[in-house]
């Protein structure tokens, strides 16, 4: 990893708070200096064990740079030789792990459903970074290659589990139309929530002034202004659907010999408190 960084401001007992506060405004004005934008990379270094094709990961490489995901998007980055070493060096994508069944959806579609005999080999949520624009981002390069679309689908099976076989098994039916109003710790975890265990189309907007309280609802037509009995309805749904999973006679998923864990404590009573927010 390297990176260029600011260093004619640091902080020492030896300059008055007042004068360390000057210089950090300051840097908000443009300077003439080379140094003044921050840039981070990453530097992959790849030994191949004997009898492994390193050339078809450079060739891999070399094609991922020219492909197009959709929606996934792959960060720049070069690729050259060092003796018998392969270095690839990325830009840095600054976000956080992909945890939603939306941003799963998107994984599943653009990434194991794509019409193409070269995606990506494994799918854990790990390997996949969102920034704060909400754009997604692949980050284990090396990991592109050929792989059918049968091999996919198995992979992302074992890689996401319940959620895996949740996105495969509805996708792109069952999608909740849901409308958070005003803005809260209420809104913010029940937009949260409903993000991350269901499929659904989510927008949020300010409560209407013939509203009373601060706090509403819409999921599908139907309208709620009370957190507990919102919280409630979605563990009822979460149950349902839970239930209507494909299953085997047993009670494991049909692709892999392994059952559903208990209903998320996401639904406990700690969160169904009425006073929250």
């Amino acid at each position: 990893m390297s990176s260029t960084y600011r260093s004619d401001i640091s902080f020492s007992p030896n300059i008055p708070d007042s004068d360390h506060q000057h210089a950090i405004k300051n840097l908000e004005k443009p300077i003439d200096r080379p140094y003044n934008i921050m840039t981070l990379t990453i530097r992959k270094e790849i030994l191949f064990d004997d009898g492994l094709d390193q050339h078809e990961v450079y060739r891999n490489l070399e094609r991922l740079q020219t492909e197009n995901f959709n929606r996934i998007k792959i960060p720049k980055f070069t690729i050259k030789w060092d003796g018998d070493m392969l270095i690839y060096e990325s830009e840095f994508i600054k976000g956080e792990t992909i945890r939603s069944i939306s941003d799963y959806e998107i994984m599943y579609e653009d990434l194991v459903l794509r019409d193409s005999d070269f995606s990506f080999n494994t799918f854990r949520p790990q390997n996949f970074i969102k920034n704060w624009r909400g754009e997604i981002y692949a980050i284990d390069l090396d990991d592109y290659r050929e792989v059918s679309i049968e091999d996919r689908v198995s992979k992302w099976e074992r890689s996401l589990r319940f959620f895996g076989h949740v996105v495969r098994a509805y996708n792109g039916k069952h999608r909740l139309q849901v409308t958070i109003y005003g803005k809260g710790q209420r809104q913010t975890k029940l937009k949260q929530l409903i993000d991350g265990m269901f499929s659904a189309n989510i927008e949020c907007k300010d409560l209407p002034l013939e509203f009373y309280g601060d706090f509403a609802i819409k999921i599908d037509d139907k309208l709620y202004d009370n957190y507990k009995t919102v919280m409630d309805v979605l563990k009822s749904m979460y149950l349902e659907f839970r239930s209507q999973i494909e299953l085997n006679t047993d009670g494991t998923f049909k692709f892999h010999d392994w059952k559903p864990s208990r209903a998320s404590v996401l639904f406990d009573s700690n969160n169904r408190t009425e006073y929250i927010g």
